[in-house]
């Protein structure tokens, strides 16, 4: 017997819906959810098979219960003939299969969409921000709100194609976001402005970061320049002395604020005092040797691998995005596995 070819008189439909009101307790998450799961049995039906579907769904779902309400919009999230209305109603609806619909479901309404990105509840506006087939004007709605679990997901989601005027807000707030410095660092190491975050990135994003940048300067090899004299000087003096009077050396040898001199001279990681010292020209030998003396031979030797595996261009480059001065343009140059792999041999030379 085919459901589609009856109406909501037959037998069948008339021994469900018995079924389903008749036992203690009231109505039973049934109908809908039979209709449905009969409905998905097949990949396929014809337009009336959809359309007759479409009726009675819609005539029955007033009553649902929110678990069939969920069931329905699970169930139909994917399935390549499930009626749009029918969609939407269900988005509007549903709780955990809405937040679905709206993270997968490609055949929800653009108005639908759009009307969630603006105004509907952090849950379901995350779940849009996590599609993978954003458009610019959902993307814009979404940049519009207030939430940082907003952004996050963006800039967490590297299918979407987030414009310069979503990219400038996104990195001004990561400098006081460290999870959301993090996602921009794995999702775009490449661009120059991000570079701008790199004391905010865990040491895999940092070196992955420098590996793209040397790959956009083409595996710049120049060599340092030789430090000016009272600067070495100077340098030698402070590192043993303490890390305000060194991070004074640097404000002035790098013309940085107190506040980055402080922050790269206080990094536990490494690479920040690295790349300092190397935009100075020190080279691998004198960077080592100003390493404080708790400082394991193991982390003595990162760092002078790590100053091996830069040059001064290089480190220039970073430390100006960090000063939040205006970077090169950025290119589309991306980050290849053969890059990754010189980075780590480099590393561990």
């Amino acid at each position: 017997m085919r459901l589609f070819a009856q109406d909501l008189t037959t037998d069948t439909l008339q021994h469900i819906a018995a079924r389903g009101l008749s036992e203690a307790g009231g109505p039973k998450p049934l109908l809908l959810r039979v209709l449905v799961d009969l409905f998905v049995r097949r990949p396929s039906h014809s337009e009336d098979e959809i359309q007759h579907f479409a009726e009675i769904a819609h005539t029955i779902l007033p009553s649902a219960t929110r678990a069939e309400i969920d069931h329905a919009a699970m169930r139909l999230c994917t399935h390549s003939a499930a009626p749009g209305e029918l969609l939407d109603l269900l988005a509007a609806r549903a709780n955990e299969g809405a937040v679905l619909l709206f993270e997968k479901c490609r055949r929800l309404s653009t108005a639908v969409l759009h009307n969630a990105a603006a105004s509907a509840p952090l849950v379901a506006a995350r779940a849009i921000a996590r599609r993978d087939d954003l458009d610019p004007a959902t993307i814009d709605l979404l940049a519009a709100r207030p939430e940082r679990e907003i952004w996050i997901a963006l800039a967490e989601n590297e299918y979407a194609p987030l414009g310069t005027h979503i990219l400038t807000p996104l990195v001004a707030r990561a400098h006081n976001d460290a999870q959301l410095a993090q996602a921009l660092c794995r999702r775009l190491p490449h661009r120059a402005e991000v570079l701008g975050l790199f004391l905010h990135a865990a040491r895999a994003d940092r070196l992955l970061m420098i590996a793209a940048a040397r790959s956009r300067m083409g595996q710049s090899d120049t060599q340092a320049t030789t430090l000016d004299a009272n600067v070495s000087a100077k340098l030698n003096t402070a590192a043993p002395t303490s890390a305000k009077v060194f991070a004074d050396c640097l404000t002035q040898s790098l013309h940085l604020s107190e506040e980055l001199a402080n922050s790269i001279t206080q990094d536990q990681g490494g690479e920040a005092i690295v790349i300092a010292l190397r935009a100075l020209g020190m080279d691998a030998d004198a960077i080592a040797s100003l390493s404080r003396d708790d400082l394991s031979e193991g982390q003595m030797a990162w760092r002078r691998a790590l100053a091996l595996s830069i040059s001064q261009p290089l480190s220039q480059m970073i430390l100006k995005a960090m000063t939040h001065d205006d970077a090169p343009a950025p290119t589309s140059t991306q980050l290849t596995t053969f890059a990754e792999q010189k980075l780590q041999l480099s590393l561990s030379a």
